[in-house]
């Protein structure tokens, strides 16, 4: 219901407007809580503008806080989403290719499937070292690998596809409860890594699910 006040003054009904009961509410209730102002009505009208200017900047910048917060929360969500989803899918369809097929190389100069599988276990490898050292310290400062070097180092062309395929799985089940794990506040740890410029841990986390995504398009291809 409208705020009206209705009194008899002189003999005749008087109705107050609602506006004008609550605009004495209000100054009552900010009375109440931080005493009346001391001055003229004009230092009265500011201090209440001021304080009514206060309430919004407040109200607007926890707002956008909120947002803030609530939006990379979703974001990260979803990538851990995709990625779990990426793995569970991934399995029966890397086990369905021959062993034989698995050691083909397309051209000289490109890997084979064993190798590219290797390689995502490389990868696997250094991200969960990237993933655990920037949850200890709001920046960190790491190497990149040498992703030829160390896919002929391992010998993957030499090894059992299945077993490959099973540590792939499993190491990806870990870091994606370890990436679950990670706090909301050390998403924003800065990460260097060689010489690129810095990135944040919520970047390396997205970007990681990423490049996995492309190299099983390109054993699936």
């Amino acid at each position: 219901m409208p705020f009206v006040d209705c009194t008899f003054k002189n003999g005749y009904l008087s109705i107050v407007p609602d506006k004008l009961i609550l605009w004495e509410r209000l100054k009552a209730m900010i009375f109440s809580i931080l005493g009346p102002p001391g001055g003229d009505a004009m230092k009265m009208l500011a201090w209440l503008i001021a304080i009514m200017v206060t309430l919004w900047v407040l109200t607007v910048a926890s707002k956008w806080l909120a947002e803030k917060i609530w939006k990379g929360k979703a974001r990260m969500l979803d990538t851990l989403g995709d990625y779990k989803t990426v793995v569970a899918q991934a399995l029966p369809r890397l086990l369905r290719i021959s062993d034989a097929e698995s050691d083909v190389h397309p051209s000289p100069e490109k890997w084979s499937k064993k190798e590219i599988l290797g390689h995502l276990i490389d990868s696997a490898s250094n991200n969960h070292q990237r993933f655990v050292r920037a949850q200890l310290s709001s920046e960190i400062k790491l190497p990149e690998y040498e992703q030829e070097t160390w896919v002929r180092t391992q010998g993957y062309q030499g090894e059992s596809w299945e077993n490959l395929v099973h540590l792939w799985r499993l190491y990806n089940l870990h870091l994606l409860h370890v990436a679950e794990a990670i706090p909301d506040d050390r998403l924003k740890s800065r990460c260097f890594i060689g010489e690129n410029e810095p990135v944040t841990l919520e970047f390396l986390v997205t970007d990681y699910v990423r490049h996995v995504k492309h190299h099983l398009d390109q054993i699936f291809s």
